[in-house]
This record gives structure tokens, sequence and C-alpha cells, in this order.
């Protein structure tokens, strides 16, 4: 009963009042199964003009034909809800996506006196779900990013964190493959890899590889957006083939590859293939967010890398430096072993400064540096500092040294322009290393006085406590 008049299949007419009403506003009578429980179908009995405009239909095309016949797509949804009003007697609100006019709707249904008949009003609320959906999105996107910020800047080492991070991200886009790409733009290499299941590594096969013939194609993606985002890989067929038919051999459907910079210049691109797409995450400003991130680690990994490099290597010779030695003298002295020692230092080193420059000077020392690495391994060399050069040879028999030391001095003697005053010393046991580098020292310090009396000088830079001592003071006390 609707403002005292009973609605009929016979009697269809409503009062102007329901035309008027400003939402959507629709009857309809309930078709039940055999149960007299379950609604199968529904049949309009009115529909106002806003409802009509909403669904796109008239109201003639509606008013006595059923809601199955009139649209493709039914979300069997309505009819539990037409159920449940007219069994419970009661108002029902909700609001769902309504697949047959594609849009989400909030609505309420409420039975009405009629037994068999409800009505609905609809609002549509496509902008205010949408806002929903996109701030949902936001959120789960920025919850996602916050997660992987947390695993890349945790105490945990290195390749520990970047594989975390690519593992927590193929659980939210279920991708093929995600992987880390590093360049300095002249090559290009895969650092890090994440496959799903099944699917076979590349970063074994993706190493050193020619930077403008393998990705460089991709800048001009990045011309005119962020991201490179090939939603089919076929737009590459032409323009790059080197990389389409890359990409096509591994399978690859889909990419997304945000690229990442170091001081203005781009270092790489975290990468994600055959990706699931998701209403929930927005993929894009995901990968992009964390591969700032994943900037920030790698340059600061790197940093760190030259920083070990730097206390442990001679930025000059490109040896051992004096740091590394005392190190390794600790160690050697703790683990009895035999060893071969030799002390270089370069004659004249001053003069030629003074008389030729010193960039003379630095070519000096790198000579020394390369005729020691030659005969016994740049491993085994080490710069101590200024004109000073020592070599640690483990676990090498005793006539095998000497020889080594021979072919030294030949390879000194043929040297123009250069004079190496050197000393030598081979120990069956480095628990005893200590004296044997002073041992080496003493004969380098006299073959360097022995050069300078054939020459008419004297030598007069004789370091009392001598280069060893210094060394060997920072492990352990020695009497003078």
């Amino acid at each position: 009963m609707i403002l005292g008049k009973v609605i009929t299949m016979e009697n269809l007419w409503m009062p102007d009042i329901y035309h008027d009403v400003p939402v959507a506003y629709a009857v309809f009578d309930l078709i039940f199964a055999e149960d007299g429980k379950t609604v199968q179908d529904t049949k309009y009995v009115f529909a106002n003009k806003i409802y009509c405009e909403m669904v796109g239909k008239t109201e003639e095309e509606l008013l006595g034909n059923s809601f199955r016949s009139i649209y493709e797509k039914v979300n069997p949804i309505w009819m539990t809800y037409c159920a449940r009003a007219c069994h419970e007697g009661k108002a029902i609100r909700d609001c769902i996506y309504a697949p047959e006019i594609d849009h989400w709707l909030d609505f309420t249904i409420m039975p009405l006196e009629q037994p068999g008949y409800v009505a609905y009003t609809f609002m549509n609320v496509d902008l205010d779900r949408a806002r929903q959906m996109e701030m949902k999105r936001a959120y789960t996107t920025n919850d996602i990013i916050l997660r992987i910020s947390k695993i890349l800047n945790s105490e945990v080492d290195y390749e520990t964190a970047m594989n975390h991070a690519l593992r927590e991200l193929s659980r939210v886009l279920h991708p093929d493959r995600l992987y880390i790409l590093e360049t300095d733009g002249k090559t290009v290499s895969n650092t890090f890899e994440w496959c799903a299941p099944g699917v076979t590594p590349e970063i074994d096969t993706l190493q050193n590889l020619d930077y403008a013939q393998y990705i460089g194609g991709w800048e001009k993606f990045l011309e005119h957006s962020t991201s490179v985002v090939i939603e089919d890989i076929e737009v590459l067929k032409n323009d790059d083939p080197v990389d389409y038919w890359n990409l096509k051999r591994q399978g690859i459907e889909r990419i997304i590859d945000a690229p990442f910079y170091h001081d203005g210049k781009l270092i790489g691109y975290l990468g994600v293939d055959n990706y699931e797409k998701s209403e929930l995450v927005n993929t894009v400003t995901l990968l992009e967010t964390v591969s700032y991130f994943i900037a920030s680690k790698i340059t600061n990994h790197q940093l760190m890398v030259e920083l070990e490099h730097a206390s442990r290597y001679d930025a000059l010779t490109g040896l051992h430096n004096r740091n590394a030695c005392i190190e390794k003298i600790d160690f050697l002295m703790q683990h009895s072993s035999s060893m071969g020692i030799v002390y270089a230092d370069v004659n004249g080193l001053k003069e030629i400064n003074d008389t030729h420059g010193h960039q003379a000077g630095d070519e000096a020392l790198q000579r020394v540096a390369h005729l020691l690495a030659k005969c016994y391994g740049s491993e085994n060399a080490y710069r101590m500092g200024g004109d000073e050069f020592l070599v640690l040879m483990p676990l090498v028999k005793e006539l095998d040294f000497k020889a080594s030391f021979r072919r030294l001095r030949e390879l000194v003697g043929r040297e123009q322009d250069l004079s190496i005053a050197l000393g030598s010393d081979w120990v069956a046991d480095t628990t005893h290393l200590n004296e044997a580098i002073c041992r080496t020292d003493q004969r380098m310090y006299s073959d360097k006085v022995e050069y300078y009396n054939r020459r008419g000088k004297q030598y007069e830079n004789r370091h009392d406590i001598r280069s060893c001592r210094r060394i060997l003071d920072t492990i352990l006390p020695l009497a003078d």
C-alpha cells in the first residue's frame, strides 16, 4: 500500500509525488521460486524519471518486464536483497557495484504493504566510491612503501636487505620476475633478482651488456613519463629489436621499469616483468618510490665499498697499503707457516722529484709496484708509505723464494732511470716474523748504502727505528 493505493498489475498508476522523488526510485513485483522464499527475478512496477535516466532505459522499456530480461549482466545479489527485505520486513541499506549499468550505487530497499512488492531508492556514488578507492589505494601503496623502506634501512647486510625488498614487492605485484639493473652509462648489469617458481633466472646472462644496445632505447619513454611502462612489448619490435627479442625470449609480455638516479645521473632501474594489475595498489608509484630508496641503498653501499677499499689500498699504486699490511702481519704471526719477505725502497726518489717533478716520482713508484706484483702477485705486495714497499709471500719454499728474488733483481737491473734497494729473508715459522722483517729491512738498508757509496754520496736518511719497527710496534712491543 502506497499512500492508500494498492499496486497491482492492473493498476500501475502512481501519484506524481513518486515521479518527483529527487533520487532514482523503482518498485518491483518479486517472482519467487517454488519454495516461496527464493527470489528468482523481479518485475518492474514503477520507475521514476531519474531511475530511467540512470539505467539508460525508457519507462515503456521497463514497466511490466522482468529485471533479468532487460539486462545482460545481472548481479544475483539483487535477488538476495529482495528476499531479505521481504522476509525480514524491514529496510536494508548498502552500497555495491551494479554491473548492469556499470555504476556504484548506494541504495535502500524496503518492503511495501502489498505482499511481494519492494521499493528501491538509488544514488550514483561513482565519484565518492572512486575517491574512497583512491584513498584506499594510496594508503595501501604507502603502507607497502613504508614496509620496504624499513627493510632497506634495517641493520642487515646489503645483499640480504636488497633481496628481502624484492621478495616483499613480489608478494604485492605477483610478477614473473623482479630485478635491479645498474649502469654506468656504458654497460648495464643485473645485480639483484627475484623469480617466481618455474621462471628461469636471468641474472647470470645479463651482465656487462652494452647499455646503448640493451636498454638505451628506454630513454625515449622517459621523455614523456617518469617510468618505462610497456603494456605490450610489441611496441618495441621495430624501434628496439634487440631489447624486444631479449624480452620475447624470456616470455615477457609487459614491463614497468622505474629509473633511479644519483646526483641527477641515471644509475639504474627497478623493473618488474608480467606483473599482476591491481586496483588496490598503484604499481607505478610503488616502484618509483621504492626505486628512490633502492638508489640510496646502492650509493651508500658503493661509498662504503670505496671507503673500505681506500682504507686498505694505496691509491697511487693499487697495492695494499700499510693498514692492510699490519692486519696481515698480525694474522701471520698467529698462524705458523713459511714466509718469504722482500723489502724495497726507491733510490734517489727525492732527486727524481726535484729534477723531473713529482709526476715522474709517482711514475717511479708505480713502476716499482708493477715489478713487485709481477714477481709476487699484487695480493702479496704492500706500499708502506713514501718510497718503501714490503712483500709477504706466504707458503713458499725457500729455494723457490730465492729464485723469485733473483728474478726480481734481474728485472730491476733492466730498468732504466730507476734504482731500487732490495733486501730479502725467508722464515719457516711466521710466529717469528717480526725478527725476519727487521732483518730484511736491514739488508735493504745495506743495499741502499752501497748504492750511494758507488756514487760517492753518503746516505743520511737512515730512520733510526726503521719502518719495520714502526710496523711491528703497532702489533707487539719490541726492545730497542
